[in-house]
């Protein structure tokens, strides 16, 4: 299983790594492969002083976090991402954050599961008929 992981899942895993979702990040044995923008990536480093503040730990440990934490991604370049997949997303995430559309387009193309915590992210796309959505719950009851 694929799973495309958004900025504030990655927010929170990095805030706290020891969390469910900090968890499923780093299961050794995951059986899903999580997968991201490259925005994202940008936006980890961009927001560290944010996550340094929430997390209340100091700059080396929150570099070893992130670290920890984006080994286990694989960024997609979002200019591969086709012409009819952002148009699809841009559909779908008119009136959110415009950011998710990245995270839309990229479940699109690669025809895997969202993985988000944005709640009018998800009651969007569910009024829409966008059922390519997996919950934290749902993702740590395949670890056990």
């Amino acid at each position: 299983m694929i799973v495309v992981v958004d900025m504030n899942i990655m927010f929170s895993a990095v805030i706290a790594p020891d969390s469910r979702i900090g968890q499923i990040i780093a299961h050794p044995s995951s059986p899903f492969n999580k997968v991201s923008c490259y925005y994202a990536f940008i936006e980890l480093f961009k927001h560290q002083p944010k996550i340094i503040k929430y997390s209340k730990r100091s700059q080396p440990e929150v570099l070893d976090i992130l670290y920890s934490a984006l080994r286990h991604f694989e960024f997609f370049n979002e200019t591969l991402i086709e012409q009819q997949h952002w148009i699809e997303a841009e559909r779908l995430t008119v009136g959110v954050d415009a950011f998710d559309i990245n995270y839309v387009a990229l479940t699109l193309q690669t025809d895997c599961w969202l993985w988000t915590g944005d709640k009018k992210l998800i009651y969007q796309l569910t009024a829409l008929g966008f059922n390519r959505i997996i919950t934290t719950c749902e993702l740590f009851e395949k670890l056990i």
